[in-house]
């Protein structure tokens, strides 16, 4: 009857640290994630026929768990706001000076690239962020 309870306290303890495990693990890769997109963003955006280029900067934002803030996210100056799960960016409705705009990321496996689906005062639009700057992307 001892060996029993022992393998039964075994099992349970086991599954318990392998279950926080997981949580560990899953804060890790956002944090991961995070650092990977922190940095400056070359933009194309795309509205039906016209395409935008400019230049997006992402910091994490301490204040919120697994938040990040983007510079200039609608070519217009203002911060946005969004957090990260995993390899997807949720910037929930918010207004960006005279817009209100939400928006879903996906990040590639690489780090080199962010597909959006934005939402801009109802309207549908998408752009896809690569690493650095307009200018680097201009001298090529």
């Amino acid at each position: 009857m001892k060996r029993f309870a022992l393998i039964t306290i075994s099992f349970l303890l086991g599954s318990l640290f392998f279950f926080s495990c997981q949580q560990d693990l899953g804060d890790l890769n956002r944090a991961t994630t995070i650092e990977n997109i922190v940095g400056k963003w070359h933009v194309v955006r795309y509205e039906g026929d016209i395409q935008q280029e400019y230049q997006v900067e992402i910091t994490e934002n301490t204040e919120v768990d697994n938040g990040i803030i983007l510079y200039n996210f609608y070519n217009n100056g203002a911060d946005a706001y969004a957090t990260v799960n995993d390899m997807e960016i949720t910037l929930p409705s918010q207004q960006l000076g005279t817009y209100t705009i939400q928006a879903t990321g996906i990040i590639s496996q690489d780090y080199q690239r962010i597909d959006w689906n934005i939402t801009v005062d109802g309207e549908a639009v998408t752009a896809v962020f690569t690493p650095g700057t307009v200018a680097k992307r201009l001298a090529k």
